[in-house]
């Protein structure tokens, strides 16, 4: 053995010894543990973390006689696997298993609620005073073991523990086999049974663990029947809010992490980030009577628009479908309902396209056909440009008048681009927002709610640029067919004005194509589709105008 490491040893062997000596004139001698709890103190130093992850400066740990043992409690139900410690009695870890983590066949279900250095763990209790107690370092008691359920069966989980002052603190869980919700009762109990504590929740601002599909949105809330988003730039700030609160909690691209609480009475909302933790804190405004319980519901789970209803606390106004959100829901349930019969959403969205292009026929055709007779009156307007060019209004009231006589709407070629914007703005929400295309093949596409070229990927030396970290690494196939035939399409398309305009509109393919490259390939489908059946209409329409 080496001289530096026998000197290392020896060095330790007296710290150690000095140490204990020093702790036997302070604390004076404990009793000799029985061999049950020998066991126990081997347990618990087995499974304490090597270093804490305080999030709040207040937490005190609980003067113990003894050393007690952390130990964790797994709850699996249809949806998830829960996993709680009794050190603050909170959640270690959740985890959907009906979502993977990645595109991969492969790939482990994906993991909500996991450790990070430096956030604590969710659910939280934070008592009130001139220095805020924390629960993180007190070691509750637990009634109930492991739970396994199914369908309507249920279970408890019961947490008690003491703070330094002698609050008695309960947190108990309810868990439904079938159900995302988890029911949720905190108490206090002793000496101060009217003091309301806060329930804290906690998430890593970063998400550097997370997925690219599940980045955190950050503060989700409805208070007093008003839906508030507060983004990171605004939470590093520090945020409070206060009324009446339906729910709160975090939100993530297809994921929500939210509290419900039972009665709709003024609560007081903070969030802030603390470190690499965001915090989020939920207090009645009230003094509670004596004994009584905060009562709320936990909702961990996908943004699935029928889950999300069946709470009846406005949960859906968490998937944001922005201004036209009336054309994205009946979207959405047009393709809820054809997917029962193919199975397929890429199938779903070309039947989509074609209903869509169907009810919109009547007023593409009449565009078309006002935009070929302008085309014949092309000539005329020339000639009367030409005979007026020195006197604007003339030329302009010649102009109106060649219109009346042919009957001919200079703005009936505009008609169907109006409709169409909201129309495609809607289902551009409707495929980007909603869970539904995660992961959902179609085809060579591993994933409809990802950009096309994601699916083909390519390796090249120096590609992509690192002035371009977006740049795509693969093949956009479907996005280079969108742009073919939205350039065949515009071809297609009859021009009444400059040809000078002619040209600049055979631009917006390759415009179109450069912004698709970043959309949804769920999108594209509907785009490309849409191009193909126009292309379609286009086609007969010249025949029968010939």
């Amino acid at each position: 053995m080496e001289k530096r490491a026998l000197i290392a040893i020896v060095i330790s062997l007296l710290i150690l010894i000095i140490y204990q000596e020093w702790v036997a004139r302070q604390y004076g001698t404990p009793p000799s543990p029985t061999q049950g709890e020998k066991e126990k103190e081997v347990e618990k130093v087995a499974a304490t973390p090597a270093k804490s992850q305080p999030v709040l400066q207040e937490a005190k740990p609980m003067a113990h006689p003894r050393l007690q043992t952390i130990k964790e409690i797994r709850v699996e139900t249809d949806h998830y696997v829960a996993l709680f410690t009794n050190q603050g009695a909170r959640l270690k870890s959740f985890t959907l298993k009906q979502y993977r983590t990645s595109v991969a066949e492969k790939s482990p279900p994906f993991e909500m609620i996991s450790s990070t250095p430096g956030v604590s763990y969710p659910l939280g209790l934070q008592l009130p005073g001139p220095k805020p107690i924390n629960d993180e370092a007190i070691i509750y008691s637990v009634q109930g073991g492991n739970l396994k359920l199914t369908g309507d069966s249920k279970g408890t989980l019961i947490f008690q523990g003491q703070s330094p002052t002698g609050v008695t603190l309960t947190k108990e869980f309810t868990f439904t086999g079938s159900t995302y919700p988890i029911h949720l009762d905190v108490s206090v109990g002793g000496a101060n049974e009217s003091l309301s504590p806060a329930l804290l929740l906690s998430t890593d601002g970063s998400h550097k663990g997370l997925t690219q599909d599940a980045v955190f949105e950050g503060l989700l809330a409805v208070v007093d029947n008003k839906i508030k988003r507060e983004h990171l730039d605004e939470i590093k700030k520090g945020k409070e809010l206060s009324g009446p609160v339906a729910w709160a909690g975090f939100g993530y691209t297809y994921f929500l992490f939210a509290l419900l609480p039972e009665r709709e009475s003024q609560q007081k909302l903070a969030i802030k980030e603390i470190g690499p933790a965001v915090v989020m804190e939920i207090s009645g405004q009230s003094q509670p009577n004596a004994g009584e319980k905060n009562r709320y519901t936990l909702f961990i789970g996908p943004k699935e628009l029928d889950t999300l209803k069946a709470m009846e606390k406005g949960l859906e106004r968490s998937i944001d479908f922005g201004y036209f959100g009336f054309v994205s829901v009946p979207f959405l349930y047009v393709m809820h309902f054809s997917h029962r019969f193919t199975g397929s959403y890429g199938i779903d969205i070309i039947l989509l396209t074609i209903l869509i292009k169907l009810i919109m026929a009547p007023l593409t055709h009449k565009s078309f056909v006002s935009m070929k007779q302008m085309q014949k009156l092309q000539p005329q307007m020339e000639r009367i440009k030409e005979k007026f060019k020195d006197d604007k209004e003339k030329m302009n009231k010649e102009i109106m008048e060649l219109y009346r006589r042919n009957k001919v709407n200079p703005l009936g070629g505009c008609l169907p681009m109006l409709f169409q914007f909201p129309v495609f703005i809607g289902l551009y929400n409707a495929l980007l927002t909603p869970i539904e295309l995660r992961h959902a093949p179609f085809m060579w596409i591993k994933d409809l709610s990802r950009p096309d070229w994601e699916s083909l990927p390519f390796t090249i030396a120096g590609w992509p640029p690192s002035f371009w970290p977006t740049a795509p690494s693969g093949i956009p196939v479907l996005t280079i067919l969108m742009g073919a035939s939205m350039f065949l399409q515009q071809w297609m398309t009859p021009t009444a004005g400059d040809p000078n305009q002619k040209k600049m509109m055979m631009l917006m393919p390759l415009m179109f194509t450069f912004m698709f490259v970043s959309f949804p390939a769920g999108l594209t489908v509907y785009w490309l589709v849409n191009n193909v059946l126009s292309i379609a209409q286009q086609y007969l329409i010249n025949r029968m105008n010939r």
